[in-house]
């Protein structure tokens, strides 16, 4: 038996037969944060440390500057190379540049604020949590640069008298507690400058990036750089002449008006008068000006240094950080680091990816070519290459379309869609519960049931109640509005919120009576002419520009534009390069998406020709000067807007252009909506 099963046994195992045809998932495209943006990361950490050298110089100019004043030639060949100049700039790049250029680094965004007047971006620079960092960086470095000026300028120069020293106290004997008013003065400078900076860098919205179009010839970017120089040198030198004389100003006002009245105070004046009694006397402030000179124009050194090293530094963190960057050509295939870059969601590394995907698009080479033919004919990944970078193409398009088209805010939030959302379908209709028993009750005794009749619930109760109710009915309107009744929970928040809204429409008519009484006094006290600056100034902080409202419409137009051009570029080389025709297909949303988005563009134009244009000569003539001078600001305003849309609109024309200019006769294959058809055939009968 047992052999016959032995014969029965095949010689070797029965297995499975090995196919190739198994059922592989394609891989999706490398996200962004782990193929485009370590390169990119990689080369912008490279150009920061070209910023500190920068700065670096600058901040060594500057201690040499502070400690050959007025000194012999012969030291000044000297003091350059001396260790301890070496180690006051390294400690004035730490205390000065350094942070600036770490704060710009850590807040910096690529689209501006948006805001329309100078009063809504400080408002809305208020809010924000980058100010409060940049008002106490720039506070700290403004008093850090002080003390390192004291310190170098008393290591350098021994000889000085010794109020000159701006040590703390004026070294008297008879009062040794009086505080050195040098120092105060020099301290208060300082502060005022970083209030001042800081205002001026809020207003200029300097934590967004500034696009631009760079040159690329060596001898054009030399020329940049030296102007670039000479405009940071004269900006940093009318600026600190403002402030200085601002806060010339402001020092006579709380050395004359502000610290008398706080003498008046009787705890105050007690806490001050042992530091501060000598401030109470002496000459006026056109005499105590002309006496302290040499302090005042120290202290504008000072500020004119520190000003400088801000600037120097934030100018060329500018530069370089708007610079394009191209790490496409080292990877193995540029085609998927491009794609792969455009999908971040960091705005600023977008904006490279786009940059560098244009010149791949616009590139005239056999090697482009191949690289654009490689990434038409994609099928390796799923979603294909193509497909992402026209989705994510359209869909940056189309957000910033509905973003214009919103005139720059945000999208609203409908009640009607949230509930629409969270509805429930209605169940179905349930089998209703029989009420009745339907077991026989069982028989309760007589003092049982004398018992249950008695009962809270009982028959007599519920007779009562309905007999009261029946009785209620009757009652008269005019007695039973005296009854006491309880009104339900929605009743209770009804009346809240109805006295909550009269205490704020008193609060807002008081502030409006309180206002309008503080203007009349104050007209009926202040000059006219000093009313109308003051009318004037109000005017300017608080009035909308024309072009800023453009400019928060389209937040991300350089980016748009690029977008824009890659994708007229590609529908254009995929004619001859496309070997499958996948661009074919997205052809006809590629059209509809760019012309839509240039419709609202030349409508919003026609909008600005027809409100703001200048009318002609004779009816200029005829309004007064003040009226022609806000129509021409207007008009000024309007054409800067124009420049603004023009960034969008002309890349579009011109991507549309070359389309028409490639296809001509082949685009009647596509089927379009009849509004893009006819504005397409305007370019084509234009060609």
């Amino acid at each position: 038996m047992s052999t016959a099963v032995a014969s029965r046994t095949p010689p070797t195992p029965i297995r499975a037969i090995p196919s190739t045809l198994l059922s592989r998932t394609a891989p999706t495209i490398p996200p962004a944060s782990q193929l485009y943006e370590p390169l990119v990361k990689g080369v912008l950490r490279h150009r920061l440390y070209k910023t500190f050298l920068q700065a670096a110089f600058v901040c060594w100019v500057l201690v040499l500057s502070w400690s050959t004043w007025g000194h012999e030639t012969g030291r000044m060949l000297v003091v350059p190379i001396k260790p301890s100049t070496l180690a006051f700039t390294v400690m004035t790049f730490c205390a000065g540049a350094l942070p600036i250029v770490v704060l710009r680094k850590v807040h910096l965004v690529a689209s501006p604020t948006p805001a329309t007047s100078p009063s809504k971006t400080l408002t809305g620079a208020l809010k924000k949590q980058s100010t409060v960092h940049a008002f106490v960086t720039y506070i700290a470095s403004s008093l850090s640069l002080a003390i390192l000026h004291i310190l170098v300028t008393g290591a350098y120069e021994p000889t000085i008298e010794p109020h000159s020293r701006l040590s703390l106290f004026v070294k008297s004997r008879k009062h040794p507690y009086y505080l050195n008013g040098h120092l105060i003065y020099v301290l208060s400078s300082q502060l005022f400058v970083a209030c001042a900076c800081l205002l001026r860098c809020v207003l200029l919205d300097r934590f967004a990036i500034r696009w631009t179009t760079l040159v690329g010839s060596n001898d054009k970017l030399q020329a940049f750089g030296l102007a670039r120089v000479l405009t940071v040198t004269l900006t940093s030198l009318v600026y600190t002449f403002m402030v200085t004389i601002a806060h010339l100003a402001a020092f006579a006002l709380a050395r004359s008006a502000v610290l008398p009245l706080l003498y008046q105070l009787p705890l105050v004046s007690m806490v001050l008068r042992p530091f501060t009694a000598h401030f109470l006397r002496g000459q006026w402030i056109p005499m105590l000006l002309n006496r302290h000179w040499s302090v005042v124009s120290r202290a504008f050194y000072l500020a004119l240094g520190t000003v400088s090293i801000w600037e120097f530094a934030e100018s060329s963190f500018d530069a370089i950080v708007a610079e394009p960057v191209t790490v496409s050509n080292h990877t193995a295939d540029p085609g998927l680091t491009l794609v792969s870059g455009i999908t971040s969601t960091d705005a600023y590394l977008k904006h490279f990816a786009y940059a560098e995907l244009r010149g791949f698009a616009t590139e005239d080479s056999p090697a482009a070519s191949a690289r654009r033919t490689a990434l038409f004919g994609d099928q390796k990944y799923n979603p294909s290459m193509w497909s992402t970078l026209a989705r994510e193409s359209l869909l940056t398009l189309g957000r910033d379309y509905q973003l214009f088209l919103r005139k720059g805010q945000p999208a609203p939030t409908t009640a009607s869609a949230s509930q629409t959302k969270t509805a429930l379908p209605l169940p179905a209709p349930a089998t209703p519960l029989i009420r009745t028993p339907v077991f026989k009750p069982a028989q309760s005794s007589p003092l049982r049931a004398a018992l249950d009749t008695f009962a809270s619930d009982g028959p007599i109760a519920t007779v009562v109640s309905e007999t009261a109710e029946a009785g209620a009915s009757h009652i008269p309107e005019l007695f039973r509005s005296v009854m006491p009744s309880t009104p339900g929970p929605s009743a209770a928040v009804e009346t809240v919120k109805k006295a909550e809204e009269n205490v704020a429409a008193i609060v807002s008519q008081t502030k409006g009576k309180w206002r309008e009484g503080a203007s009349k006094a104050v007209s009926a006290y202040v000059p006219r002419s000093v009313a109308e600056v003051a009318g004037q100034a109000k005017s300017w902080w608080t009035r909308e520009r024309v072009h800023r409202l453009a400019e928060t419409s389209l937040p991300n137009r350089h980016m748009d534009a690029m977008a824009a051009e890659v994708l007229c570029r590609l529908v254009c080389a995929s004619l001859t390069e496309d070997r499958y025709g996948v661009v074919q297909r997205d052809i006809p949303k590629i059209l509809e998406a760019l012309l839509s988005f240039l419709s609202a563009l030349e409508d919003y134009q026609t909008e600005l020709n027809a409100k703001y244009t200048l009318p002609g000569p004779e009816q200029l003539k005829e309004l007064p000067v003040k009226e022609v001078a806000e129509k021409e600001t207007l008009a000024m305003e309007a054409a800067r807007a124009s420049e603004v849309l023009s960034v969008v609109s002309d890349a579009i024309k011109d991507g549309i252009v070359q389309i028409v200019r490639t296809f001509g006769e082949k685009l009647s294959a596509f089927r379009l909506p009849p509004r893009i058809a006819k504005k397409l055939q305007g370019f084509v009968d234009y060609n």
